[in-house]
């Protein structure tokens, strides 16, 4: 299942390739506008693969990463 950022900012993940991640758990952060919010995993799994891997700027439906 694919994750992506909700609107666009500054996205900084909180989670790796390889790590679990359960249903809520937040895997990353997104500043814009000067507001912060939490991007949360939709289900239990294993991030099988992190495309924004640092700290950057991403669009609105950018793929964040991909749970299995």
């Amino acid at each position: 299942m694919e994750v992506a950022v909700p609107f666009a900012g500054v996205v900084s993940p909180l989670v790796a390739e390889g790590e679990r991640v359960e249903s809520g758990q937040a895997v990353a952060r997104i500043e814009a506008m000067k507001m912060e919010a939490t991007i949360t995993a939709p289900m239990a799994g294993v991030v099988k693969q992190l495309l924004i891997v640092d700290t950057c700027q991403a669009a609105g439906g950018d793929v964040l990463l991909v749970l299995e």
